[in-house]
């Protein structure tokens, strides 16, 4: 019988990377290879091991939004608390981790995304997670969520720290150059001479440039209310906390009656309430789960001051404003005719793709 070669489905650079080691675990014990995901960011695979499985993560080259060191920082500290998955290597250039393999039980967390704003009427009118845990007992999602996020709040600050303010400029600095490069590369285009093929991709283009444009006229229409909305967060802030930044159930697997958190690449030190907003805009939570969350979160919280609650519209607003800012920098980046990443639409164009998620995260702006 012909022995399984792993090699022939993960990346060649990796084996060359891998300590001596892992390559010889790895050739003996590998059973299987499953892609789990394949992003902008990075692309993951599934070790099926003998004994406890593996996930390996192939980072692509953002450095310009992230920060590589930060990240790894970010992940040990939450592995110190036992809230992520072992880090069993890295690579010295950070392309690649390779991590154990939680499996997730009973449920897979990622059933419970959704989409709400503050004044959404579509939540849920009935927990959606009627499961059984190992104990026998009815998953509460609300202690489940709540126990994540205060043990995360209590690490020590990320290297790296941003306020929510900073961020949206950030965003907004980032897209005004965008803005430039794309003006000023559709110029190019149109005096460039071009076969009838290109004039068909040419006209696309410049199709989806003005669509880009537009959106960003319609995003800076926020600013007025979206600085107001920044000053009522930063007025009731005591101190930054750890943050992860992107709580969605994608980010989450449920395993040993807990929650546990991957992907850190957006971890800083920040406002307390992004992290609570971030699960309430992405969980499907009852009303009554929603409230319940936010008040047993903010009451007393040592890093925001008691009046907190009431900037709840606020923060989600922010939250969505964040979402529809980095839908048009990913609408800006991708390849016009990259058929590489669909998120959740059929459409086979990552411009289009994106676009469609500006435009639902916009509406979620009350």
């Amino acid at each position: 019988m012909k022995r399984f070669n792993p090699w022939s489905l993960l990346p060649a650079q990796f084996k060359n990377l891998l300590p001596a080691k892992l390559v010889m675990v790895i050739a003996e014990e590998c059973l299987g290879i499953e892609k789990l995901s394949a992003g902008l960011s990075n692309t993951n695979y599934h070790l099926k091991m003998a004994h406890q499985d593996w996930v390996l993560r192939d980072n692509k080259d953002i450095q310009q939004w992230c920060d590589r060191d930060n990240e790894v920082t970010c992940w040990l500290r939450v592995e110190s608390i036992g809230l992520a998955p072992k880090l069993i290597w890295q690579s010295d250039n950070k392309q690649f981790y390779l991590s154990e393999y939680v499996n997730q039980q009973p449920i897979d967390w990622a059933s419970n995304y959704g989409e709400f704003g503050f004044n959404t009427p579509q939540r849920p009118s009935e927990d959606k997670n009627q499961k059984i845990d190992s104990n026998h007992t009815k998953l509460e999602p609300v202690d489940l969520l709540l126990n994540m996020l205060n043990q995360l709040s209590t690490l020590a600050l990320p290297p790296k720290e941003i306020s929510l303010t900073a961020q949206w400029l950030v965003y907004i600095e980032s897209l005004t150059e965008l803005s430039l490069l794309q003006s000023s590369s559709l110029l190019q285009t149109n005096l460039q001479k071009k076969s009838p093929q290109q004039n068909c991709q040419s006209q696309k283009k410049h199709s989806q440039s003005l669509q880009w444009h537009e959106c960003f006229k319609q995003l800076t229409k926020l600013q007025s209310s979206m600085e107001s909305w920044l000053a009522d967060l930063e007025s009731c802030l005591v101190k930054p906390q750890f943050c992860h930044r992107d709580l969605s159930p994608f980010n989450l697997l449920l395993h040993e009656d807990k929650l546990h958190c991957i992907d850190f690449e957006y971890c800083a030190a920040s406002h307390p309430m992004f992290d609570l907003a971030s699960v309430l805009a992405t969980h499907q939570l009852t009303d009554k789960q929603a409230n319940e969350l936010s008040e047993q979160y903010l009451f007393k919280h040592p890093n925001l001051k008691p009046n907190s609650i009431q900037y709840l519209p606020q923060i989600y607003n922010c939250f969505w404003a964040f979402g529809a800012a980095w839908a048009l920098m990913m609408a800006a980046e991708a390849e016009p005719f990259d058929k590489a990443l669909v998120i959740n639409t059929d459409i086979a164009d990552a411009k289009n793709s994106y676009f469609i998620l500006f435009n639902k995260y916009l509406s979620l702006i009350s």
